[in-house]
C-alpha cells in the first residue's frame, strides 16, 4: 500500500474546539468576552479589593487611579468591586429567565405542537396574548404590578420570554411529528409522553438552544433598563443598571461612573450574541455548509 493510499484511507481528524473556533474569530472574541462575564460572576468576591456596597466618604468622586481602577462613586464606593459584583446579578438573571422560560415554554409549545386542536388552540392564544405586548413594556407592567425586586424582575423577564419558546417549539414539534421516526414509535405501542422526549423533543432542541443563547444578553438588557427605573435590583446590591442611574446626577462632574457599567453591558451582550450568532451558523443545516 502507498503513502497516498494510506492517506486515502485514514479517516480525516476532526478538528478540535480550539481550533474550530480560530477559524472563526467572532466565535473566538465571543467566547472570551463570555469567559470573562463568568469568571468576573464566580471569582469576583475573591478578587474584589472592596467590599462594593460599604461606602467611604473619605474618597468619594475620585477618578480612576492605582487604588481605585474604575474610579469611585458619589458615596466613595469601589466601581471595579461593583462592576463585578454586578456580573453575578446578571449571570443570575441570564440563568434563572432564560432557564424558566425555555423549560416552561419548550413544554407548552411541545404540548400545543404535539396533540393540536383545543389543547393546542388555547394554549398557543394565551401566548399570543403575551407575545403582542412589547418585551420591555410588558416586563415593566409585570413588575410595577409585583413590587420592585430582582426575583420580580426575573419572573418578568421568564414571562416575557415564554411565548418566544413557545412558538418556537410549536412550529418544530409540528414538522417532527410526521417524521418517519415519530409515526414508528406510535405503530409500537409508544406513549405519546415518551414519544415526546424520546423522538420530538432532542430533534427540536438546536433551534432552541440557539434562540435561548440569543436572549441571555437580552435579559441582561431587560434587566437593566428595570434597575435603571428603580423596580429590579435594589439598593445597596449592586446592578449595572442601577449604577447607570445613579451616574445620572454626575455625568459631568464624574462620567466615570457611567462610563464602566455601560461598558461592562456592552461587553456582556456582545460576547453573548457573537456566541449565539457562532451557535446559529453551527446548528442551523442551512448555514451549515458555509463553515
Amino acid at each position: 500500500m502507498t503513502a497516498s493510499d494510506t492517506a486515502a484511507t485514514t479517516p480525516a481528524r476532526k478538528p478540535g474546539l480550539l481550533r474550530r473556533a480560530g477559524a472563526n474569530p467572532r466565535a473566538a472574541l465571543g467566547l472570551l468576552l463570555l469567559a470573562v462575564l463568568v469568571l468576573g460572576a464566580l471569582i469576583g468576591p475573591l478578587v474584589s479589593p472592596y467590599d462594593p456596597v460599604k461606602p467611604d466618604f473619605l474618597v468619594t468622586l475620585q477618578a480612576p487611579n492605582a487604588a481605585h481602577p474604575f474610579g469611585t462613586d458619589d458615596l466613595g464606593r469601589d466601581i471595579f468591586s461593583r462592576i463585578l459584583s454586578g456580573a453575578r446579578v446578571a449571570l443570575l438573571v441570564g440563568c434563572v429567565s432564560v432557564g424558566s422560560s425555555i423549560i416552561f415554554g419548550t413544554m407548552i409549545g411541545l404540548l400545543a405542537g404535539f396533540y393540536g386542536g383545543w389543547v393546542g388552540m388555547v394554549l398557543m392564544r394565551v401566548m399570543d396574548v403575551l407575545f403582542a405586548f412589547p418585551a420591555v413594556l410588558l416586563a415593566l407592567g409585570i413588575t410595577a404590578a409585583l413590587g420592585p425586586s430582582l426575583t420580580n424582575a426575573m419572573l418578568a423577564i421568564s414571562i416575557v420570554y415564554l411565548p418566544i419558546f413557545a412558538r418556537l417549539a410549536r412550529a418544530q414539534t409540528l414538522v417532527v411529528r410526521e417524521q418517519t421516526f415519530t409515526e414508528a414509535d406510535r405503530a409500537m405501542g409508544f406513549s405519546d409522553l415518551s414519544i415526546m422526549l424520546r423522538a420530538i423533543l432532542p430533534n427540536i432542541m438546536a433551534p432552541l438552544i440557539v434562540q435561548a443563547s440569543l436572549l441571555f444578553g437580552d435579559a441582561i438588557i431587560v434587566e437593566s433598563y428595570l434597575s435603571f427605573l428603580g423596580l429590579g435590583t435594589q439598593p445597596p446590591q449592586p446592578s449595572w443598571g442601577a449604577m447607570l442611574k445613579n451616574a445620572i446626577g454626575f455625568l459631568s462632574l464624574a462620567p466615570w461612573m457611567a462610563w464602566f457599567p455601560g461598558l461592562a453591558i456592552f461587553v456582556a451582550v456582545l460576547g453573548l450574541n457573537l456566541v449565539g450568532d457562532a451557535l446559529r451558523d453551527r446548528l442551523d443545516p442551512r448555514l451549515r455548509k458555509s463553515l
